[in-house]
């Protein structure tokens, strides 16, 4: 191999190395800045219905992202217990903001990265919500202290506290074997 041949190959090998490193920066800056953006999207879940709106829209815009669920699943849960049972407003676009939440909740998918603390907590919150709407139902109003909270109807509620109450039980499921064998070797040992 001559020298011109030999510098010609090096020549390659080096624009190749810098084409790579300039990919993989170009990544890592894309990354970095998708999110700086997901982070700042998060702001707009505080307050106010439009805000709100706009808050989930960017976690459904992120949901591909795995990395981005953990934190999702909690600022949704937090978001519907808070429109289940705090919410002064009836407004229709709350209400729809509720239904986009918990459709997103109540798949596995989210179930996976959420915990289980969460979901129960989201399952009490369910569960109180449908006694208002059959306290409401029946005339007796508020008695159950509930006087916040969107008024959903008690059959979605049902049917949203059912989805629940089997992801919660899967959980528990999948779990009982394991605790089953950690009590076991606690009286062996």
């Amino acid at each position: 191999m001559n020298q011109s041949t030999a510098s010609i190959i090096a020549a390659v090998i080096a624009g190749l190395v810098g084409i790579l490193i300039g990919l993989i920066a170009a990544g890592v800056q894309y990354r970095m800045k998708s999110d700086e953006l997901f982070y700042k999207a998060l702001d707009f879940l505080d307050g106010g219905t439009q805000r709100r709106n706009l808050g989930i829209a960017a976690i459904e815009l992120s949901w591909t992202r795995r990395r981005f669920r953990p934190i999702s699943t909690s600022l949704l849960i937090g978001c519907a217990l808070y429109l289940l049972l705090e919410s002064q407003t009836q407004a229709a676009h709350e209400v729809h903001n509720l239904r986009r939440i918990m459709k997103r909740l109540l798949h596995d998918e989210a179930y996976k990265v959420g915990t289980q603390a969460e979901y129960g907590q989201l399952q009490a919150a369910v569960q109180k919500a449908r006694q208002a709407a059959e306290a409401r139902e029946s005339g007796t109003g508020t008695a159950l202290g509930i006087s916040r909270g969107l008024i959903i109807s008690k059959e979605e509620l049902r049917e949203w506290e059912n989805v629940l109450a089997r992801m919660l039980s899967h959980a528990n499921i999948a779990t009982l074997p394991a605790i089953e064998e950690t009590n076991k070797n606690k009286f062996t040992h």
